[in-house]
């Protein structure tokens, strides 16, 4: 009886924990998000206007390109799985899709790059793809840096900022 309670006490206690995580994760990303519209509008120098008329469509872009990802992940997941044992047709159908989808998000990006270039021009929707490019790799090196036991140690991801503010 008494192991029971025991193990009840720790699966509740790590069943908190991991919402707790999951938590920390959600509003880590929402940081992430709000520093890289912070990061673009600066970098694109947009007017209260234009950022009015360019993010909504901005965001559209993106939900559906990670649409689009997450089929392309379902393509892979039997590979994931450790499925390994796939015949030739079941890996041509695989490449094929994966192309598809390729093909599907560079569409995505035409379509909305010509929307955007209406609001911001030609100019500025190039500069987009840059400060895009820049502000992944800051964040990827603020997140190397921030790794446990690497020089430049930052804490905790929840204790953390993931860019710093130019």
């Amino acid at each position: 009886m008494k192991h029971v309670l025991v193990s009840i006490i720790l699966l509740g206690s790590l069943t908190a924990f991991s919402q707790e995580v999951k938590k920390n994760l959600k509003i880590e990303k929402q940081k992430i998000e709000q520093r890289k519209i912070a990061f673009i509008t600066q970098k694109l120098e947009l007017t209260t206007e234009e950022a009015q008329d360019f993010w909504p469509i901005y965001n559209e872009m993106h939900k559906k390109i990670k649409e689009n990802r997450s089929s392309m992940k379902k393509l892979y997941a039997p590979i994931k799985e450790g499925e390994t044992d796939l015949d030739d047709a079941a890996y041509r159908t695989i490449i094929q899709d994966s192309r598809e989808n390729e093909v599907k998000s560079l569409e995505i990006k035409n379509e909305y790059g010509d929307k955007i270039a209406e609001i911001i021009g030609y100019k500025r929707t190039f500069e987009l793809k840059i400060a895009e490019k820049e502000f992944k790799k800051k964040l990827m090196e603020r997140m190397k840096n921030s790794q446990p036991g690497k020089k430049g140690e930052l804490g905790k991801p929840h204790q953390r900022n993931l860019i710093e503010k130019n």
